[in-house]
């Protein structure tokens, strides 16, 4: 069976306000330049926090099956609490325990799964338990029996270009691309069940844009 897998993280907000605030450069005196470096800086730090397992979460998890047709599955957070990802999280440890699964991620090898089972670890929740394989059975360097990364695989080595991110590859082989995602607003839109859904639809269709690269690539990129 093959599942195709998409993650979306963002902040965690009482972990990012434990970090220490951003410093304006040294250079500038006027005390406007100075509030406006320092605001750019927060962004910019609130946007990498939600790129680390250890100040950020996991909100929503997109999936999309080989059974038959085609099954499309979407999963967000109704609120960002550790009690809610616990439950996501164990939930992606059930899709996945299937010895049969083959994972279909796009750069799954180095981001989706490594924040996926660090953040299980930070929450006490063990793969095992779920009949999970670990985290190093998707992550080999060599082989795509299991983990198929779509990335590494069309840029044909673990360094990439900048022309091999999901957005360009989708573009250059499915004529689409993603819709522009403000992930800093993230926060805002979990507040709202119209937010949460704007979520799980983007999150979705990446993974729905990873399924459609796989269909593509397979029998000319690997078998």
């Amino acid at each position: 069976m093959i599942l195709a897998l998409d993650i979306e993280t963002m902040a965690d907000a009482a972990r990012v306000a434990n970090l220490p605030p951003p410093e304006a450069p040294g250079r500038l005196v006027d005390p406007a330049k100075i509030k406006a470096a320092v605001e750019a800086a927060k962004s910019k730090q609130l946007a990498q926090a939600g790129l680390s397992p250890i100040t950020g979460r996991v909100v929503c998890v997109g999936m999309v099956y080989d059974v038959g047709d085609a099954r499309n599955l979407s999963c967000v957070l109704p609120e960002a609490t550790d009690a809610n990802e616990s439950k996501l999280l164990q939930f992606v440890f059930d899709a996945i325990s299937n010895p049969e699964t083959r994972l279909v991620t796009f750069n799954g090898t180095h981001f989706d799964l490594p924040f996926i089972y660090r953040r299980a670890m930070m929450l006490g929740i063990s793969p095992k338990h779920f009949g999970a394989p670990p985290l190093t059975t998707w992550t080999k360097r060599y082989g795509n029996d299991r983990h198929i990364d779509m990335m590494t695989v069309w840029a044909g080595s673990d360094r990439v270009a900048d022309f091999d991110n999901l957005d360009d590859v989708a573009m250059a082989l499915l004529g689409e691309t993603r819709a522009p995602e403000e992930y800093e607003k993230f926060p805002e839109l979990m507040a709202t069940q119209e937010g949460r859904d704007h979520i799980a639809a983007a999150c979705l269709h990446h993974a729905e844009l990873t399924y459609r690269i796989f269909e593509r690539a397979q029998g000319c990129l690997f078998a």
